[in-house]
């Protein structure tokens, strides 16, 4: 118990902390969250039904080149 409320309270501090000294964009709220990830998992699928396992793997490495190259 003394070690969740420790932790707890450090995540608290460290949480005002930032918010504090640091410009962090607010989070949305959980309704828009949830409907943002329904899109996400609709497109998602609406893709995968429609391209064939070879352009999947083209898509799949484009995208992790993509990221790699971002970072």
């Amino acid at each position: 118990m003394l070690k969740f409320l420790i932790t707890f309270g450090a995540g608290v501090y460290t949480g005002i902390y930032v918010s504090q000294n640091y410009e962090v964009p607010r989070v949305d709220d959980p309704q828009k969250l949830i409907q943002r990830l329904n899109e996400k998992v609709k497109e998602l699928m609406e893709e995968s039904k429609k391209k064939s396992a070879a352009e999947k793997i083209v898509h799949d490495i484009k995208k992790e080149a993509k990221k790699i190259l971002d970072d």
